[in-house]
């Protein structure tokens, strides 16, 4: 259906062929078994701040620009999701009219927090919860043994343990608390196992990490198809850079022209791992 990682014009690929809302950050088409979600930056004006946390988890702003939010509309699209077996798909504004594919998503909870409306006025926003799921051929069903019931991973895994963990999938029938545990696990497993592969190593650059931090040599990790970081996503499309590259690709004029470069080496890096 999407591609994760791919480019859409939201118009004519999504909309032209899915329908639903074309405007909005929530679009719910009728024809077909599925909730769509459109993030940017360009929310953040209207009291929309979405981010991925530490968790793993993806902080997405529900759906009304003046007054306290409801679960209506788009809002119980997404919380009722499970029940009327729809899934979820969340894409990213990278430029104007174009988004890019993040993955499925599932909710996971919610919390009320106070932002500005549109106008300026303080109401109760609703912050979904949710979580992104693996992409379908890159799953693994269950792997147990190498991290423990509170989902904290043991310190000496090797890289295919860890590449495992990072692709592992929650069960079909898992509770939203084993999504949730599974979700930081995968953060986590991803982290450390680009971070092991790089050997110290600024896979940007390729000068040495400027400085060992409490874990070792201290790199930072970059999602080259995102936006921001943060996350579960998959070990292949994760590099690990120093600050300085980090920056570059974030803030630099040449940002996105670096990010198109890093993809190449993260190919390059990917098919080396698989041959050792």
């Amino acid at each position: 259906m999407f591609e994760i990682g791919k480019i859409y014009n939201r118009k004519e690929e999504i909309h032209g062929v899915y329908g639903g809302q074309g405007q909005g950050g929530i679009s719910t088409p009728s024809k077909h078994a599925m909730v769509l979600l459109f993030t940017s930056d360009a929310g953040s004006n209207y009291g929309y701040q979405d981010q991925f946390r530490p968790d793993g988890m993806f902080w997405y702003t529900g759906e009304g620009q003046i007054g306290d939010m409801e679960i209506l509309r788009g809002n119980a699209a997404i919380y009722f999701h499970e029940k009327t077996g729809k899934q979820l798909h969340l894409f990213e504004y990278i430029k104007k009219a174009h988004v890019r594919y993040l993955g499925r998503a599932q909710y996971v909870g919610h919390h009320i927090e106070e932002r500005a409306d549109r106008e300026g006025c303080i109401r109760n926003a609703i912050i979904f919860h949710l979580a992104l799921l693996p992409s379908v051929g890159n799953e693994v069903s269950e792997v147990k043994g190498s991290y423990d019931s509170s989902s904290k991973l043991h310190r000496n895994l090797s890289l295919d343990q860890l590449k495992i963990l990072a692709l592992q999938a929650a069960s079909e029938h898992a509770s939203k608390e084993q999504i949730i545990k599974n979700t930081a696990m995968r953060s986590e497993a991803i982290r450390r196992y680009v971070l092991k592969l790089s050997q110290g190593t600024c896979e940007g650059c390729l000068s040495p990490a400027p400085f060992r931090g409490r874990e070792g040599p201290f790199l930072e990790v970059h999602h080259i198809f995102r936006l921001s970081d943060g996350g579960p996503d998959h070990p292949e499309n994760v590099i690990a850079l120093c600050p300085n590259c980090h920056r570059r690709v974030h803030f630099g004029k040449d940002g996105y022209a670096y990010n198109e470069q890093l993809k190449g080496k993260v190919l390059i890096i990917t098919n080396l791992s698989d041959v050792s």
